[in-house]
């Protein structure tokens, strides 16, 4: 039997051991630092945790003895773990950083045990514990990468259709000829800080980090980057997406029926069923130039030193303008080698050797390096070794291997709660589409009409690093989810 605590960095005074979670969020509300609503709902929580789990007898009586409770990896361990999304919400918004501890020893002295839970006093000092840092980062919609095409849109004198960026709007506080926004695929904060050194060009002139989208994937990012619309608003939110109106699984950029290369209709299914209009159209609109520097553009792009030298050349036209360049890279190398391999290693610091050399070229020039998301590499299950799971559902699940949208069987719903939590309880949060909408996941603006549709009915969040595989791909680093890892991305600055 494993036993695992989430917990906090500093200690309790009655315990000496780290505080655990839902007493350091009820710190929260008695220091009255979450808002009232958030407040009405932890009591909400509270009443159901209090009634489902055993409140240990000895609270009653102050823990005389400074006890501390150990979660068991058990399914009903695992069952309570998956159910505090709220907690975990509170604490990163909040910022409390939360780890989780495992042991596969008995802890101390147990004093109480039930289903869930043991509570030990007299704590061991010479068993192995493995502490992890619970890094869920929930998706902040006024300071993410939605944000940064309307400062842009706004330095233009274009329509914004929503908030813009502080971040990006303190740099655009002068006239330039020429605003370049260059996005790296996948280059997230943990990737720059793993692999470059800080005196180097992108982490000496980091202006500071920021936030992905919800799903934090290259469709959903990118497509926000491109329209300045929240994810519920665009509705492009994983690589492969179900459209009810059309009763089909997708990929997404491709127009393929899921897990083929098969056109899944003779007309471009994302594209009619959600469109939108890009920022560039938007500023072309307003009376200034602008322009889309990618390989998927332009067949004349090989490389990442083409992107610069077609940047370079629009750069010189006399006219002012707005550039957005976009690179396949990092994200490629790493899915198929992992975040930490010497041919990822190399890649980036060819990519900021090569935009350090731009910036050096240019005048009268902003240039902002960021990425839509960030990569961790990832443990593989894959849905098909689980029939039982499979039987429960009216189709195969779409989105991203992080974040997997499941459509239930009505009549096999509490099967499949318990089965997947069983399973993976403590690798994914599973939450119905109810709570991730009311948590604003996706962002609170206007639904698209396609996109409630797109959800399923349950959405499975990756909190570790394990991935759910359903269909024939694998990759040795994956993202979607909302860990640091794959939630924080770099805002790099060259003036």
């Amino acid at each position: 039997m494993k036993y695992f605590r989430i917990h906090t960095a500093d200690n309790a005074y009655l315990t000496k051991q780290p505080r655990g979670i839902f007493t350091t969020v009820g710190k929260l509300v008695d220091a009255k630092t979450m808002n009232e609503e958030e407040i009405k709902e932890y009591w909400e929580n509270r009443e159901y945790f209090e009634r489902v789990l055993p409140v240990p007898p000895f609270y009653e009586n102050g823990n005389p003895e400074g006890a501390i409770t150990w979660f068991k990896d058990s399914e009903e361990g695992k069952q309570i773990y998956a159910q505090m999304s709220f907690y975990r919400e509170m604490a990163s918004k909040y910022g409390v950083e939360l780890f989780r501890s495992e042991t596969e020893e008995i802890p101390g002295e147990i004093i109480y045990e039930d289903e869930f839970q043991i509570a030990v006093k007299n704590v061991r000092s010479d068993i192995k514990v493995t502490t992890k840092k619970e890094s869920f980062v929930w998706p902040d919609y006024k300071n993410c990468i939605a944000n940064l095409p309307n400062s842009i849109l706004k330095y233009f004198g274009a329509k914004t259709v929503g908030d813009t960026l502080p971040l990006a709007d303190k740099y655009l506080d002068k006239d330039y000829k020429n605003v370049v926004v260059i996005l790296l695929d996948g280059m997230g904060k943990a990737i720059i800080e793993r692999h470059l050194k800080e005196d180097g060009a992108f982490r000496s002139n980091l202006a500071g980090i920021y936030k992905s989208t919800f799903l934090s994937t290259t469709v959903c990012a990118t497509t926000s980057v491109l329209s300045g619309l929240k994810p519920c608003e665009h509705a492009w939110i994983g690589w492969e997406i179900y459209y009810p109106s059309v009763d089909q699984n997708v990929v997404v950029f491709h127009n393929w029926k899921q897990g083929t290369e098969e056109q899944a209709a003779p007309y471009n299914i994302p594209w009619t069923l959600t469109p939108y209009e890009n920022v560039i159209e938007k500023i072309k609109k307003s009376g200034t130039e602008a322009y889309f520097v990618a390989q998927f553009m332009d067949n004349s792009i090989n490389d990442f030193n083409d992107v610069c030298l077609s940047v370079k050349k629009l750069c010189e036209k006399p006219e002012k303008k707005y550039i957005y360049a976009y690179w396949n890279q990092p994200d490629g190398i790493m899915h198929k080698t992992g975040c930490k391999t010497d041919e990822t290693h190399e890649t980036i610091v060819e990519l900021e050797n090569a935009v350090s050399k731009l910036a050096g070229e240019l005048e009268d020039t902003l240039i902002l390096v960021t990425a839509d998301h960030g990569h961790m590499d990832n443990e593989i299950a894959v849905l098909q070794d689980y029939p039982e799971l499979i039987d429960c559902l009216e189709r195969l699940p779409s989105l991203e291997p992080r974040v997997l949208n499941f459509f239930v069987k009505k009549e096999k719903e509490e099967f499949f709660k318990k089965e997947f939590n069983r399973i993976f309880g403590d690798k994914f949060m599973l939450i119905t589409k109810e709570e991730a909408l009311r948590r604003e996941l996706f962002g609170d603006g206007e639904y698209h009409k396609e996109f409630l549709g797109m959800l399923g009915n349950y959405i499975a969040i990756a909190t570790g690093d394990t991935s759910i595989y359903f269909t024939d791909e694998r990759w040795a680093a994956m993202h979607g989810s909302l860990t640091e890892d794959e939630m924080y991305i770099p805002l790099i600055v060259f003036k």
